[in-house]
């Protein structure tokens, strides 16, 4: 029996990952190709394209449609990417539209953490308002309010990763100052411990040529006193984070994903033990803080997701 299904595609700045998705959000089939996005947005698109003929071809199911989660500020109901850090040269690319055409499938696209936000969401339905914190080479957000994802007015909300935790502080490429990334992203993370070691700190990863935040984190778990201290400051940077979303949005749930959660349980604990020592105590509605649960896929079942809860069942 040929089954129906829904095509996700995560775009990344170094791979398009892409998934076969039934109706359960099983991945049923998947491939990944390399994005070379230094070729320009065409021949990215193209390759996003090649992804998706390739799974069609290779499973004996009916692909109704396609969801296209994308890095950087963009219009899903106009489905243009404005721009991408991560994608040299796109501006204004009318994405939806071109792969509409060059695929003969209904495509909808939207923000990469949004659509692995949806994806949670749609992995747990029951939990209806949630954020999702993706902390990896910079702290993606996305917002579902009420089973759906959260826009705003110019499409552009949950950029929570430039709520600023520190007036003043470490100076942002968005162009602030003290956003919550440039302490609680990996990234982040290991670059502050590498700068302070270079600085003359002392350090049990001063030997260490590339350090990663899982480095810093099993060093701070150690005893190591540098890392201890920045791995603190990270952690009491998303506790903030997590007070002031508690007071915007008012969610179930807080899910904390990307690289960074690979921590576990070193992330997770200090994190609620900060959060605890500064939410308001008049009442009681703090959301729970928990890991992500669907890792690396989050990203291709949201987007397949919400192509199958969009362009189908509407």
């Amino acid at each position: 029996m040929t089954r129906s299904c829904t095509i996700g595609v995560d775009l990344g700045g170094t791979a398009i990952k892409a998934g076969l998705v039934d109706g359960s959000l099983d991945v049923v089939a998947r491939t990944m190709l390399p994005t070379c996005a230094d070729q320009g947005a065409d021949a990215v698109i193209q390759r996003i394209a090649a992804a998706v003929d390739e799974l069609r071809a290779a499973n004996n199911s009916h692909v109704v449609a396609v969801g296209v989660g994308t890095p950087g500020p963009m219009s899903p109901s106009k489905g243009v990417v404005y721009r991408s850090g991560n994608l040299p040269g796109w501006q204004d690319v009318l994405l939806r539209d071109i792969l509409e055409r060059r695929l003969n499938l209904p495509v909808t696209i939207d923000n990469d953490a949004n659509v692995a936000a949806y994806g949670e969401h749609r992995a747990e339905p029951t939990v209806r308002n949630l954020v999702l914190l993706t902390l990896g080479t910079g702290v993606g957000a996305g917002t579902i309010t009420d089973g759906a994802i959260f826009h705003g007015a110019h499409e552009n909300a949950s950029e929570w990763g430039h709520m600023i935790v520190h007036p003043g502080g470490i100076p942002c490429t968005c162009g602030q100052c003290g956003c919550l990334e440039m302490y609680a992203s990996a990234a982040h993370v290991a670059i502050r411990v590498a700068d302070e070691i270079r600085s003359g700190s002392e350090s049990s990863l001063g030997d260490v040529q590339v350090i990663t935040a899982r480095e810093v984190a099993a060093a701070a778990s150690a005893g190591d006193a540098l890392c201890t201290r920045i791995w603190d400051e990270a952690c009491h940077a998303l506790a903030i984070a997590c007070v002031n979303i508690q007071h915007a949005i008012n969610p179930e749930c807080v899910l904390l994903g990307g690289g960074m959660s690979n921590a576990g349980d070193v992330l997770l604990d200090n994190v609620r033990r900060q959060y605890s020592a500064m939410h308001w105590h008049l009442y009681d509605d703090s959301p729970s803080i928990r890991l992500a649960s669907l890792s690396n896929d989050a990203g291709i079942i949201g987007a397949a997701a919400l192509a199958r809860d969009v362009l189908v069942l509407k």
